[in-house]
């Protein structure tokens, strides 16, 4: 007989010698213990399920746990079936490992998004809603399921990330906080004043409805070669991040058109002198 991945060949004629010396009772018997298991399995995962529930484990490690107590009883079950029918549950044991090795090696990379969704699930970086940026992926969390993570990206589409990316990637969860500072350089003329400049930046700032209360900070921040660079930040609601940046250079636009400051651009003077 072939013999492979330590599996004894007496083993294999062992189990096979224990099932064709089965009568029919003993058949009828072990598909009644069979049919007793699988009810015991379904009220105890039942009620397992009822008192995750009272947790605040997410969904998804609910159904591993689930999955992983309906194995192990099936499999307790399968070992006492085998005892009662006579089958060395050595034996049977020996050939189920080889088993569970080769199916392993052969989905070893599903198993690491499942060892990476263990620990997302574990460390919680991100829930259901938040926005992120995984992996150069940047968008609304849909799922976080045990193989990958779903991702609502910001222009309309589903990208699904294997969660052992997820686990070793560098994870920005712009909602974990429920306020964010938002930040911004901007440039101006040398000829503006820079009080003038100053509060037309404020003006701006102001238009963009700031939280209150919070700090606001309008500063020069250098001296360049062709233009004065100005640093501005406030604290805005997480959720309006990405609008706001967006709104708040056109209301610096506007401010400075309306307060007659310049913006000026890299530019390099050239003196040319007569001898």
């Amino acid at each position: 007989m072939y013999r492979y991945s330590g599996v004894k060949t007496e083993d294999l004629a062992s189990v096979k010698a224990s099932l064709e010396s089965l009568s029919l009772k003993q058949v009828l018997i072990a598909l009644a213990m069979l049919a007793a298991a699988i009810l015991i399995v379904r009220v105890v995962t039942m009620l397992v399920g009822k008192a995750l529930r009272r947790t605040k484990l997410d969904e998804s490690v609910h159904r591993l746990i689930k999955t992983m107590l309906r194995f192990l009883l099936y499999f307790v079950a399968l070992l006492v079936i085998a005892s009662y029918l006579g089958i060395d549950v050595t034996a049977l044991v020996a050939l189920l490992s080889v088993l569970t090795l080769a199916v392993s090696l052969s989905v070893q990379n599903a198993l690491s998004n499942v060892a990476g969704g263990l620990l997302v699930m574990g460390t919680k970086p991100f829930k259901k809603g938040d926005f992120v940026s995984i992996d150069g992926m940047t968008g609304v969390v849909d799922e976080i399921a045990m193989v990958y993570t779903k991702l609502h990206t910001v222009d309309n589409r589903s990208v699904l990330i294997p969660n052992s990316k997820v686990s070793a990637a560098t994870v920005e969860n712009y909602s974990f906080y429920p306020k964010r500072r938002l930040d911004l350089t901007v440039s101006a003329s040398y000829d503006a004043d820079p009080e003038r400049v100053m509060q037309a930046l404020r003006s701006a700032i102001d238009r963009c409805n700031p939280l209150e209360g919070e700090e606001i900070c309008v500063a020069i921040e250098d001296f360049g070669d062709s233009a004065i660079s100005y640093h501005l930040h406030f604290w805005i609601p997480s959720a309006r991040v990405i609008a706001t940046r967006f709104d708040l250079r056109t209301c610096i636009w506007e401010a400075f058109r309306d307060s007659g400051v310049e913006m000026t651009y890299p530019h390099l003077n050239v003196h040319v002198k007569n001898d």
